[in-house]
């Protein structure tokens, strides 16, 4: 039985990132901006961060005959990623996104063609592979996925999920019902705050906390929050100047995610965090800029150990 280390579900997603952009466009207008790259995204993000930081990943998605698939497949191999869990479609499977990158925040024009979702896949996935651990790139509500978090837990495995530009607030049942079976929930700070209601990230985290037994906050250049039942840590942003922040938080969950499996303490998972995500903003697209393990490590040792604080949730 093949064994994977973690297997992440998500159909792929071409990006189109301009970056150097003046300006955002307006209607009747137009603009000409200082780069152009084609890379891949979405889910891939985070697969491409976990492969380069040395864990054994599975990517469960789709992939078509359209030429953004076929951009995608080539990508892939040529990273040396495993394709095995990739199913492929005998017809057009268009999922595309144009960033416009400025340099400490982004905007997004997205199609997809429309498909039932994965679960399926991945539920015949997780019953025919090992795996330690299973990450959701999304906010994953689909009534149908709760029994993918059962699956996992019934083989051993930890579960973890982003959130991503997901409009569901607490106040949506579905929502509480996926947080209270994740083991870890990675949103970042506006998320938080939208599904919580709560006006600040200080104010988020504990009302996510009493879902789900760890919620990690990213903060962008605030750095990120951890909460657990018993521990409250800041960890410091990476002091950089952001060239490109696209998918910047799917690059800092695949450093946590390791540092995670790898049974690390969890201030330890936080500097593996803001290291791989403040590290991805300083090249264009977050699964063509995060970096290896090597870059990591170094990273790290040069940082020392002062970069992650405790706090008092009453003290923010």
């Amino acid at each position: 039985m093949t064994a994977y280390d973690i297997l992440v579900p998500g159909d792929y997603f071409c990006d189109v990132v301009f970056s150097g952009v003046p300006r955002m466009p307006t209607l009747g207008t137009e603009i000409y901006t200082e780069g152009l790259t084609v890379t891949v995204g979405g889910a891939l993000n985070t697969v491409f961060a976990l492969h380069r930081l040395g864990l054994k990943v599975g990517w469960i998605a789709r992939l078509g005959t359209d030429v953004f698939s076929r951009l995608t497949l080539e990508a892939v191999e040529r990273e040396g990623i495993d394709t095995t869990l990739v199913h492929r479609l005998d017809h057009a499977f268009q999922r595309v996104t144009v960033s416009l990158s400025f340099p400490n925040d982004r905007a997004f024009v997205t199609y997809v063609d429309r498909d039932p979702g994965i679960f399926d896949l991945t539920r015949s996935v997780l019953e025919r592979v090992a795996f330690r651990h299973l990450h959701f790139a999304g906010l994953v509500t689909d009534p149908h996925a709760a029994v993918l978090f059962d699956v996992a837990h019934a083989r051993g495995a930890q579960v973890s999920m982003d959130c991503q530009d997901n409009p569901s607030t607490l106040a949506d049942a579905g929502v509480c019902a996926a947080l209270q079976r994740v083991d870890l929930f990675l949103p970042n700070a506006v998320e938080a705050e939208r599904l919580t209601g709560a006006p600040t990230v200080a104010a988020a985290g504990p009302r996510l906390l009493s879902h789900t037994p760890c919620v990690v906050v990213k903060d962008g250049p605030g750095g990120a929050w951890l909460w657990t039942r018993d521990r409250s840590l800041h960890g410091a942003a990476l002091p950089v100047t952001p060239i490109d922040t696209t998918g910047a938080g799917d690059v800092f969950n695949a450093g946590f995610l390791t540092a995670w499996i790898e049974g690390r303490d969890l201030s330890d998972c936080l500097r593996w965090g803001n290291a791989c995500g403040g590290l991805s903003t300083q090249g264009y697209g977050g699964a063509a800029s995060s970096p290896e393990r090597a870059v990591v490590e170094r990273h790290l040792a040069e940082e020392g150990t002062a970069a992650v604080t405790a706090f008092s949730s009453g003290s923010l």
